[in-house]
């Protein structure tokens, strides 16, 4: 016989409910938020009319409602910042190296940057590209502008699996104007390849945490040896994902220890892989280190750097040329922002964000690739070798961006944002209407103008003189009329980081003055390219430059540009 089971009366006896908690986002640790509650029987409640939606939540559902249209519309902007005017400055020494040593054959290559100060990946990528679209600077300009916008494209991607659309818009909308992004897209280097190599790295690694399928952690491992073989600085982007793994490891491995164990195969397999694939360009990376140990060209900086590059990421407004108000007011900002930052995301990460589930990890993991990177390279510098350099940061770019619209987007007063905000807007377009515009924009030197006048007055059997290799190489890449010869350093110059592999690989070489003189023919003139004392070089030695030509030759006439003179010597007699 069957026995029936006890009940019990609802109308006397409270029941115990247990609502569940949601599931983890697909794997990934979320904190518990199962809820009891003794929950007697229910009572009538007064109809209460629903609150009329803020401006940010009804602009947050247009967002939602319209997103692809608007990332359609973010993209396109972010290509007409990076392609307009693209070839409206000046190619400037560090592009014409690019360009120069890209154009050599695949050995050359390898062996020029063996010695270089960045691995080959982003001069084999160029090499390709400009045997496929010729070898204008327009040309060169325009892979780096293509990897910028790139760049919006993968972190709107990275900012919408971690939180969502109207975030990810938000974050890309920021990425897509910041002056320092469009900066570097519109030049012939690497970092602009770096921004998005540095993002999609994170978003690998999130990837291979969140699914753990052998996949995922093969693509961070790829991933990972292509930020490696484009820019040394990648190390310390990839240290700080390795120190968040094993922080997380010992963090949850006495309540999630499974979870860990789960993850650690696939973590040790990646990274033991990029190490074995890395090896053969491992003695060049330790090359380089003794070289940068005994002299770079920058100099220590200070830890509070790390408010300002916020404002750089953001604003740009320190890096170019504009008024002093401009740019006092954007590091004031680029410290309020993260300073704001860390304040808000402090209580969501213990609290959560409106009473959702919690993007703790999310959160942690940005904070630490961003800051995190920051605090290595200055533990770094101060116990290795100046390093910070805030364009070789570019790589962990992308979690300013997002953290900030994140904030933002949730903030539950999101109207106090806007006095930060506007102000930023009128630092943002000063700084933008300064990189398109200003003639005095500091990073550039005016080679081509100072070319054209050349080109102009040029007569068989005139040389070219430079004192430094910052015009000579651009002089050379743009096919300068006449012989080209290029002063030595000065002496004792602890700067001269050209190693002799590479000075080959570019087809560079010096010249005494007194030797490139005697290349003159009778009744020949001198032309001398002067450029602004470079790190190491003394205005003393330039000045022994001009008085080795006044011994023989006088001036007739001189042309001022951006970062050089131009002068015209002509024989004494």
């Amino acid at each position: 016989m069957s026995k029936k089971r006890p009940t019990t009366n609802p109308t006397t006896t409270p029941t115990l409910k247990t609502s569940p908690a949601p599931a983890p986002e697909a794997s990934l640790p979320a904190a518990s938020e199962t809820a009891t509650a003794l929950q007697p029987a229910p009572e009538p409640r007064p109809s209460i009319a629903p609150a009329k939606a803020s401006w940010s939540e009804r602009l947050g559902r247009f967002a939602l409602a319209k997103q692809w249209w608007l990332f359609g519309l973010i993209m396109l902007l972010a290509a007409v910042l990076r392609f307009g005017r693209l070839g409206e400055r000046s190619l400037w020494y560090d592009e014409s190296f690019s360009l120069t040593l890209a154009g050599r054959d695949l050995t050359t290559i390898l062996s020029g940057t063996a010695s270089d100060y960045h691995p080959p990946l982003s001069y084999l990528l160029l090499g390709g590209w400009l045997r496929l679209f010729g070898d204008s600077v327009y040309a060169g300009r325009a892979l780096s502008a293509l990897a910028g916008v790139g760049f919006v494209a993968v972190l709107y991607g990275l900012a919408r699996e971690m939180f969502g659309s109207r975030t990810a818009l938000l974050a890309a909308l920021f990425a897509a104007v910041a002056p320092f992004q469009i900066l570097y897209s519109q030049e012939v280097r690497m970092y602009s390849l770096q921004a998005l190599l540095g993002t999609w790295l994170v978003w690998a690694f999130y990837r291979a945490l969140k699914y753990n399928g052998w996949p995922d952690w093969v693509h961070f491992g790829l991933v990972a040896l292509l930020t490696l073989y484009n820019i040394y600085f990648s190390i310390f982007d990839l240290l700080a994902l390795e120190l968040f793994f094993v922080g997380m490891g010992l963090y949850w491995w006495r309540t999630r220890r499974e979870w860990v164990r789960q993850r650690l195969a696939g973590w040790v397999l990646a990274n033991v892989g990029v190490g074995l694939l890395y090896l053969p360009w491992a003695f060049s990376l330790l090359q380089q280190a003794k070289q940068v140990h005994k002299s770079y060209w920058i100099a220590q900086a200070s830890p509070l750097e790390a408010l300002r590059l916020t404002d750089v990421f953001l604003l740009n407004a320190t890096n170019l040329t504009t008024e002093p108000i401009f740019a006092q007011l954007g590091v004031l900002l680029g410290a309020l922002f993260t300073l704001f930052i860390l304040y808000s995301l402090r209580f969501r990460l213990k609290t959560g964000e409106k009473g959702r589930r919690r993007r703790s990890f999310e959160i942690s993991l940005l904070l630490v690739y961003w800051l995190g990177t920051v605090a290595i390279v200055f533990a770094v510098s101060y116990l290795y070798a100046p390093l910070y350099l805030e364009r070789s940061l570019l790589g962990v770019s992308a979690p300013c961006y997002i953290l900030l619209a994140r904030v933002i987007q949730t903030a539950r007063r999101p109207g106090r944002w806007f006095w930060l905000l506007l102000p930023a807007l009128v630092v943002l377009f000063g700084s933008l209407n300064s990189y398109y515009f200003s003639r005095e924009y500091t990073t550039h030197y005016e080679n081509e103008a100072a070319l054209t006048e050349l080109k102009s007055l040029y007569k068989p059997g005139d040389i070219v003189l430079h004192s430094s290799k910052l015009s000579y190489l651009p002089f050379a890449y743009l096919k300068a009329p006449g012989p080209q010869y290029l002063a030595p350093e000065e002496p004792g110059n602890v700067h001269d980081d050209l190693s002799a592999t590479t000075l080959k690989a570019i087809n560079m070489s010096y010249t005494p003055v007194e030797q490139a003189l005697a290349q003159v023919p009778p009744g020949g003139r001198v032309w001398f390219v002067r450029d602004n004392p470079q790190p190491g070089q003394s205005e003393q030695y330039l000045d022994a430059m001009q008085k080795q030509l006044a011994g023989r030759y006088k001036v007739a006439d001189s042309w001022q540009y951006w970062g050089l003179t131009l002068y015209l010597y002509t024989p004494a007699g």
